[in-house]
């Protein structure tokens, strides 16, 4: 392997840990209470137990009808 080739395997490298190092951080524990803050403030179709039943008509990922509801065939 050429000396060249390991140069510009090296300068590469150096630029993906410099994108690593330049990436936005916050600590474990904030990132931690945002999303237990973002999940409290968001109801959840799929937890009835918390949430309460959810009616069809508000469900998102109930099949709604359109029209009668009738179907030919």
């Amino acid at each position: 392997m050429s000396t060249e080739i390991r140069l510009l395997r090296q300068l590469e490298h150096n630029k993906r840990l410099r994108e690593q190092y330049e990436r936005e951080r916050i600590p474990v524990s904030q990132a931690s209470v945002l999303l237990i803050e973002y999940c409290q403030a968001r109801e959840d179709m799929f937890i009835p137990t918390v949430w309460g039943e959810v009616d069809k008509k508000d469900d998102p990922f109930e099949s709604q009808q359109v029209g009668c509801g009738c179907h030919i065939m």
